[in-house]
C-alpha cells in the first residue's frame, strides 16, 4: 500500500485545483515577455509624397509575466504596479490556470509607457 504522505522536494508552490483561493506572500517568475514599439508616430512627406521625416514619441512596453504562486501569494491588482528587475509596470489584465496534477499559474498582461509612472 502506498504511503499517503505527500513528500516535497525543493520549493513548494501551489498544485491542484486550489479550491478557491484568494489570497494566495510569494511566487516564482515562469516566464517573462516583453515588446516595445512607439505609441506616437508621426511622419512628413513632400509635395509628391516622398517621405522625408519620421518622429517617433512615447515608447511603450507591453507583454506577459507568468507567476507560479506559493502559499500566501497576493495576486497583483489590475490596474495597479508591479515591479520586475527594476522595471515598474501597470498590471492590465490577469489569466488564471489551474489544473489537476499540476502547478496553478497566474499569467499577467502589463504595459509600461515612457511618460506615465505606475504607482
Amino acid at each position: 500500500m502506498p504511503d499517503p504522505t505527500v513528500t516535497v522536494q525543493g520549493t513548494p508552490h501551489l498544485y491542484g485545483i486550489s479550491g478557491g483561493v484568494g489570497v494566495i506572500a510569494d511566487c516564482t517568475v515562469i516566464s517573462f515577455d516583453l515588446d516595445s514599439e512607439h505609441a506616437n508616430k508621426g511622419e512628413t512627406v513632400d509635395e509628391i509624397g516622398n517621405l522625408i521625416e519620421e518622429r517617433y514619441d512615447d515608447l511603450t512596453s507591453t507583454g506577459t509575466i507568468t507567476l507560479r504562486p506559493r502559499a500566501a501569494f497576493t495576486p497583483l491588482t489590475l490596474g495597479g504596479a508591479y515591479t520586475y528587475n527594476t522595471v515598474a509596470f501597470t498590471v492590465i489584465s490577469e489569466g488564471r490556470k489551474e489544473q489537476q496534477k499540476g502547478f496553478i499559474s497566474l499569467t499577467y498582461k502589463i504595459k509600461k509607457s515612457e511618460f506615465i509612472t505606475p504607482a
